[in-house]
């Protein structure tokens, strides 16, 4: 140990490493923290025994805590050892865009002012994860002070958002005024709590190869027609569909929209997978995909495709920032970045519509978007309904195979 020896006072720790507190305080220092007298008398080893921690793993995690403090931590890929001032979690196509932006946001920052953040935005696609069960936490000060994150997920349980939005810990930066078709829709928490920075679309996409005489659909009701049977392929695995094309149908035309949709669901692939196999010469595929459109625009078969936004809109997940109220004002350059035109512009040029009001995100002309509304997705927990929703849909597509002899398809996750 370099910095910190079992002999030392409390007193003398906290009067050379302030940053340690956190640590003492919530290892059971508690009220003692402010007992001057107390911490004078009170020795790290003495604090260890009586508590009962073991020191081979609470000396290395006040040094650990030092350093963080040492070293300008701007971006990490890797755990940090404090809790972070930003947790992000990004879509896997711009992860490496943003970091390079992102990370010279901040540089600039902590040159021009001296002021550092520490900032982790897990890269890789569906590796581990440290934080995805930090919703769970009952003490505010635990979690990040702002996270971004991307649909319906954790930050969406209810016993989240009771225990922390509801009780007003949290405050939306929105960037206003919020541009059509985005205020249309309803993007705009109307209780000034989610701040919503951009938006992941998903439409449909045609293969005219194997569509042949079927006509074209133009609305999400078409995809329940009895026309298409085993002739649509949906963002998902064996095990999954995707929960915004599910909910959104269920919304609209309840479990009978459902039922008619499944015997029309010929696989859940990876959307990669989707814009590879469309418009090509694979026998594998369908004539019709529903997937985010970032991986349309990448299918390569053009001249085969057609991308087409439904007349009723392109279905919306959120992209959003949870903000603590009470770091605002010290978090204000990551909130700038996040809310600011350079993030708007990456998302745009990348296919996730920002809604910035001045983001030029290359939608067609009278395109709409489909959003859930915030009054339906207050109404329950989304995480836990979309879940459920998923797994009875699985089970009878599983069923629906099986009847007709059929397994889903291996997917490219």
């Amino acid at each position: 140990m370099k910095n910190i020896k079992p002999e030392m006072s409390i007193s003398d720790i906290f009067a050379k490493f302030p940053e340690t507190g956190e640590l003492f305080i919530m290892n059971g220092l508690g009220t003692f923290s402010e007992n001057e007298a107390f911490l004078k008398t009170l020795t790290l080893d003495s604090f260890m025994k009586m508590r009962e921690l073991n020191p081979e793993i609470f000396l290395p995690l006040l040094e650990k805590r030092i350093e963080a403090c040492e070293t300008p931590m701007l971006y990490t890929e890797d755990a940090p050892p404090v809790k972070p001032d930003f947790l992000g979690y990004m879509v896997c196509p711009v992860k490496h865009l943003f970091k390079e932006s992102y990370e010279e946001a901040m540089l600039k920052h902590l040159e021009k002012t001296g002021e550092q953040f520490v900032s982790f935005v897990p890269m890789g696609c569906g590796g581990a994860d440290p934080y995805e069960d930090i919703w769970q936490s009952h003490n505010i000060d635990e979690l990040p002070d702002i996270v971004g994150s991307i649909g319906f997920g954790s930050f969406y349980r209810s016993q989240f958002t009771s225990r922390f939005l509801d009780s007003g810990h949290y405050e939306s930066c929105q960037m206003k005024p919020m541009p059509e078709p985005f205020a249309s829709a309803g993007i705009e928490d109307p209780l000034g709590v989610y701040t919503v920075y951009a938006v992941y679309t998903y439409i449909i996409l045609v293969d005219y190869k194997k569509l042949k005489d079927l006509p074209v659909p133009r609305r999400w009701s078409d995809l329940l027609k009895p026309e298409y049977k085993n002739n649509i392929i949906v963002g998902g695995s064996d095990d999954y569909i995707s929960e915004v094309l599910l909910v959104n149908i269920w919304k609209d035309y309840g479990q009978e929209g459902l039922d008619m949709l499944l015997p029309n669901i010929k696989d859940g692939w990876h959307a990669s997978q989707m814009a590879k196999a469309a418009g090509s010469s694979m026998s594998t595929g369908a004539a019709i995909y529903v997937l985010p459109w970032f991986f349309a625009k990448s299918c390569p078969n053009t001249e085969h495709t057609e991308i087409i936004w439904p007349e009723d809109g392109a279905m919306a997940s959120p992209m959003y920032m949870l903000v603590k109220k009470s770091e605002k004002e010290r978090l204000k350059p990551i909130i700038d970045y996040m809310t600011g035109t350079e993030l708007a512009d990456i998302m745009a040029s990348s296919f996730f519509p920002s809604v910035h009001p001045e983001a030029n995100n290359h939608l067609p002309e009278g395109a709409k978007i489909k959003w859930l509304g915030w009054d339906f997705i207050r109404e329950r927990d989304m995480k836990e309904f979309s879940d459920e929703m998923n797994d009875r849909f699985m089970e009878k597509l599983r069923q629906h195979r099986k009847e007709q002899g059929k397994k889903l398809h291996v997917v490219i996750r």
